[in-house]
């Protein structure tokens, strides 16, 4: 089960140019000291000049228009002062959940470590209950041709689908207990299926790819909810896994779709800035806030010295040997109006050395050039993910170009990665006035060599 369901901002970010990302919605470090037609041509780069002891002004800002080569986008640019400060290479690793992680977010959710085993377990009378439920599917089949839109040959395969359902509960029911008896968890990581396996399930069930990915899975009381902390860690060829997450039994208890949250946004962060002290040590910012009715979606990504970390889906669909098949890391919370009703630490780093010099940066008038270059090759309707109609009236606001740290994985290595200074190219995509809310990342250049880095391949 997945906490988080990304809808509208996040498919957004996948859609558009490999690579963009939802950026930081506010400056806030948690763990840490607590606390238009064409417009006039570009404005020429100026020398780099010292603003503080360890930052530079690159350039004093651009503001110009130009089309995309499609013909069907304009790219507009209107940003300030450009700012760097030298900082080096990172080498950085994937760090498994570990059984103290669990302990930690059991402490933090549950109050106590205290808790029980996470895996299946139904009682003689959920399984009755279950048995009914189906049968009356069963006895309904005009319902699933009539309302759900099912031919009566895919109906009839529901209907049997409903029926092997039947004979595994069955089969299981003179095992089952009476009442729950779930044990106190011993704290240790499973095959998958230990915790995933249902009475519904049948013994035929192929259980060994799931099985490579090791789970530990927790269930306790939190502020008179059932909930559970269920962490995950897997690495094959296909994908790695190292995942930790809460979530309610029930996620969409109070979740009202055209609701309005009781509290503010700014109530919200402060409610999740605090439960993350709680969570992990480490410095974060909060990337992206958006709303869903009466519930706020708080996305964090990691800082390394201030500097915020680039964060993308992966493309697990490329066909390329050289892409990552490791997730960015993150953690994000729901928070339906005043509770937190999950939260989810995505692929945990550790920083294992850092270059012991800063490398010299490429001259910013040729990375911006090579900017416009690729927004002018790449950009289309198409690759905003926008519909033909709005091919008349589409653009793309560039506000700000940010230096920020992103994670790429070394070619020719298994799980060798490097966080490296990045320019990020930011803004939001206009249709008929009318922009996003969230910003979000159109291009990514390696500040050290130049070249265009796609997120979504992760190098």
């Amino acid at each position: 089960m997945k906490a988080r369901n990304y809808i509208g901002l996040m498919i957004l970010t996948s859609l558009l140019l490999s690579g963009c990302q939802a950026t930081p919605a506010q400056d806030i470090v948690a763990n840490k000291n607590d606390h238009q037609t064409e417009q006039s041509k570009a404005e020429s780069v100026v020398d780099s000049t010292e603003v503080a002891d360890d930052e530079k002004i690159v350039s004093e800002g651009y503001s110009e228009s130009f089309a995309s080569d499609s013909g069907d986008v304009i790219i507009n640019i209107q940003v300030g002062q450009v700012k760097v400060r030298p900082i080096p290479v990172m080498q950085a690793e994937a760090q498994d959940i570990s059984v103290d992680d669990v302990k930690q977010w059991s402490k933090a959710f549950f109050g106590t470590e205290d808790v029980y085993e996470g895996n299946s377990q139904m009682t003689k009378s959920e399984i009755q209950e279950e048995i009914l439920l189906r049968q009356q599917w069963i006895n309904d089949r005009d319902r699933l041709i009539t309302e759900e839109g099912y031919t009566e040959e895919a109906a009839d395969a529901v209907i049997q689908s409903y029926q092997e359902e039947i004979d595994n509960l069955k089969a299981h029911y003179e095992s089952a207990p009476e009442d729950d008896d779930r044990q106190k968890t011993d704290w240790t990581f499973h095959p998958a299926s230990y915790y995933m396996k249902t009475a519904e399930d049948g013994e035929d069930e192929d259980w060994g790819n799931l099985d490579k990915t090791d789970k530990l899975k927790v269930i306790g009381d939190c502020d008179g909810k059932m909930a559970y902390v269920s962490a995950s860690n897997r690495s094959t060829p296909d994908y790695q896994l190292h995942s930790i997450m809460f979530y309610w039994d029930d996620e969409q208890a109070g979740w009202e779709n055209n609701g309005k949250s009781s509290i503010s946004q700014e109530e919200a962060v402060k409610l999740t800035n605090q439960k993350l002290k709680e969570l992990t040590d480490g410095e974060w910012t909060v990337n992206a806030v958006w709303s869903i009715g009466n519930q706020w979606r708080i996305q964090y990504v990691p800082s390394i010295d201030q500097i915020p970390c680039v964060y993308s889906t992966i493309d697990y669909t490329a066909d390329d040997t050289y892409a990552s098949n490791l997730d960015y890391e993150q953690i994000d919370f729901s928070v339906t109006d005043d509770q937190i009703v999950s939260a989810e630490w995505d692929t945990p780093m550790k920083v294992t050395s850092a270059d012991s010099q800063t490398s010299e940066l490429k001259s910013f008038a040729e990375l911006y050039d090579a900017f416009k270059t690729y927004m002018k090759v790449s950009t289309s309707v198409s690759s905003l993910g926008l519909m033909e109609d709005d091919s008349e009236d589409a653009a793309v606001n560039i506000t700000k170009i940010q230096q920020m740290y992103c994670r790429v994985k070394e070619k020719n290595t298994d799980n060798t990665y490097q966080y490296v200074p990045v320019y990020a190219f930011l803004g939001k995509i206009s249709v008929s006035g009318t922009e996003d809310t969230n910003d979000s990342i159109f291009c990514l250049i390696h500040a050290i060599d130049g070249t265009i880095i796609n997120a979504g391949l992760g190098y």
